[in-house]
């Protein structure tokens, strides 16, 4: 999954125009933010949910 967001995160930032701090194709732009916060949230999520598992087992 990390490989994933990654891969997001930079296309992410090839779309951003800093001349005018504004996507280059927006629609494409807002596509790649979303799924790239998504997979962060799932991430994270992930990462909670394992360590409360890890507490409850021992």
């Amino acid at each position: 999954m990390w490989m994933i967001t990654i891969i997001l995160g930079v296309a992410a930032f090839k779309e951003i125009d800093f001349r005018n701090l504004a996507f280059r194709h927006t629609g494409l732009g807002i596509l790649y933010l979303l799924t790239f916060c998504l997979s962060l949230v799932i991430i994270f999520n992930k990462k909670r949910w394992d360590d409360k598992n890890a507490k409850k087992t021992n």
